[in-house]
């Protein structure tokens, strides 16, 4: 159960892969010398699909089409799922995720939740496992939702990587760069207590929000300097909140999750503003998420793009479906609502300028593409890539990466976000020791 890859089945040309959710988080919090043997809890897997309720009419399709994926490109995506979705079955007899601890979420009674078009937020989850987890089931509390940005306020909890600020807020703790170390902070409402959360070895993270980059370019300077090391990265990863409706209706409520951008152009010049082009190495990989929405990707990859200006050239396409625990695509593959699948975009800083057929390559997308499957895990929550970086990178064993808009630490990686440590919690996590007793 608890090897050394997250793949549950790989091809051996490594262009199909099933992968654990949790497993791959948890994984990434150690190292092959100080590997992490905790659980990360989860939620309960989807053992079938999800309900949809397709438009009727020519008309109400056609409402959507600015709202999923070009069909063309569809199509295209459509056939590798097919087949990859064949050739796993037929050479894999095993789980489709590995057993999960989760806690029991109470039932939303009174209250349905409408199904939303793909690209507002519908992503195939349940109202319940969008609400998270809940302290129940093992858990002695949960974590507030504004503790995080509470959090960021405090200077040394803020940054780490670096020399630290003393704080009162905070425990002292040893850093040498090689073990698990704790950052303990003290509960605003019970001073008496504490959080306490889990850094893994070699972790560096700006715990903020991503409008303000000085204080990330700052932090990264000064590790440069004191450590000799880079000023760049070898590899970028992010998942910017892109627009979504039902996130923004949701975050109105008590149950919360995260927050999102209005428009496509607030994302543009959020993202723009971080001068993340300064920070790429020669040959930099930079790895995206986005939505189904034609314009989300238009945004990345049309001319004046986010790629574009960047000098980023376009080489891979991760398709990420999301399956049930028998292996079916969570909603049907051609849906008009909501797509089972969430596309990663993945290129290549270059030194020169792109020509003209090398834009046309990126528009049409002329690059290789893999297809990644998982059962979902909690709502928003994505599979880890360290291992995918570790191929897209001179030396696996020896490089710089930076996650934007993170959601849980990577060892030896930079993190940066307002909620960068939110799943480094230690309610979010169950010993192994404690697992075995308990199933024993």
């Amino acid at each position: 159960m608890f090897g050394k890859t997250p793949n549950l089945w790989q091809s051996e040309s490594k262009d199909v892969t099933l992968i654990d959710i949790p497993r791959s988080i948890s994984l990434a919090q150690g190292t092959g010398e100080h590997p992490c043997q905790d659980l990360l809890l989860s939620t309960k897997p989807q053992e079938e699909p999800y309900p949809t309720n397709e438009p009727k009419s020519t008309a109400a399709r056609a409402r959507l089409v600015n709202n999923t994926v070009d069909a063309a490109l569809h199509n295209e995506y459509a056939l590798l799922i097919c087949d990859a979705l064949s050739r796993i079955k037929a050479e894999y007899t095993g789980p489709w995720c590995l057993p999960r601890r989760f806690v029991e979420v109470p039932a939303d009674k009174g209250k349905k939740r409408k199904l939303s078009p793909e690209g507002e937020g519908g992503d195939g989850e349940t109202g319940d496992a969008k609400k998270g987890m809940h302290s129940g089931g093992g858990l002695h509390r949960s974590l507030p939702s504004d503790f995080l940005r509470y959090l960021s306020d405090i200077p040394s909890a803020r940054t780490h990587g670096v020399d630290l600020e003393e704080s009162s807020h905070m425990s002292e703790f040893e850093r040498d760069g090689t073990t698990q170390t704790w950052l303990a902070v003290s509960d605003p409402q019970n001073q008496a207590a504490a959080f306490n959360f889990s850094i893994p070895p070699g972790s560096s993270f700006i715990l903020g929000s991503c409008w303000d980059p000085t204080i990330l370019h700052r932090y990264i300077r000064a590790q440069a300097q004191e450590l000799d090391v880079p000023k760049t990265f070898d590899a970028i990863l992010l998942d910017p909140p892109w627009p979504n409706r039902s996130v923004k209706r949701t975050h109105k409520t008590a149950n919360a999750t995260y927050s999102t951008a209005a428009t496509l152009q607030d994302i543009y010049q959020l993202i723009m503003g971080m001068d993340l082009d300064m920070l790429m190495a020669e040959n930099c990989a930079v790895a995206m998420w986005i939505t189904n929405k034609p314009a989300v990707r238009d945004l990345v990859l049309g001319e004046g793009g986010l790629f574009e200006c960047w000098g980023v050239e376009l080489i891979e396409e991760c398709i990420w479906l999301k399956t049930t625990l028998h292996g079916d695509p969570v909603t049907p593959i051609d849906s008009v609502w909501r797509k089972p699948y969430e596309i990663l975009l993945i290129g290549r800083k270059r030194r020169t300028h792109f020509t003209s057929a090398e834009k046309l390559s990126q528009k049409h997308g002329d690059v290789k593409r893999r297809v990644l499957m998982s059962v979902p895990d909690l709502h928003s929550r994505k599979p880890c890539l360290k291992e995918l970086v570790d191929t897209l990178v001179p030396d696996s064993d020896c490089y710089r990466a930076l996650e934007v808009f993170a959601r849980h630490l990577i060892a030896g990686w930079w993190s940066w976000g307002d909620e960068c440590i939110k799943f480094n919690w230690e309610g979010n996590w169950r010993p192994k020791e404690s697992i075995e007793e308990a199933t024993s």
